[in-house]
């Protein structure tokens, strides 16, 4: 599955220019079938060439969004029951109502 990009109320939909890194700022809906390991986002669905950094903010959901720099996936963990670190999501977890607030730093 896939994910669905937009830009948040009042952010601008064009990339900025601090120095000469680009940024960009999005609001990520997942879907209904998560896929386990994460959801691929790259630096062209970014709209840049490559990634310094990606800042990922989970919107009032109680997951916890985190980017996975080597496989380019972002991917969801929620408090286990097991008291042990967060646990990611199950595989074909609905979570067409979670969004994420990403900015990212790139080329």
């Amino acid at each position: 599955m896939a994910l669905t990009l937009s830009t948040p109320g009042n952010a601008s939909d064009v990339v900025g220019v601090p120095g000469n890194n680009k940024y960009v700022i999005k609001r990520i809906l997942f879907d209904s079938s998560y896929a386990s390991g994460g959801e691929s986002l790259t630096a062209a669905d970014l709209g840049l060439e490559s990634l310094h950094i990606v800042l990922v903010h989970g919107e009032d959901s109680g997951y916890i969004p985190q980017y996975d720099y080597t496989n380019s996936k972002l991917a969801v963990y929620e408090a286990g029951a097991d008291g042990a670190a967060l646990d990611e999501v199950a595989d074909t977890t609905d979570l067409s109502a979670f969004y994420a607030r990403v900015i990212a730093y790139g080329r």
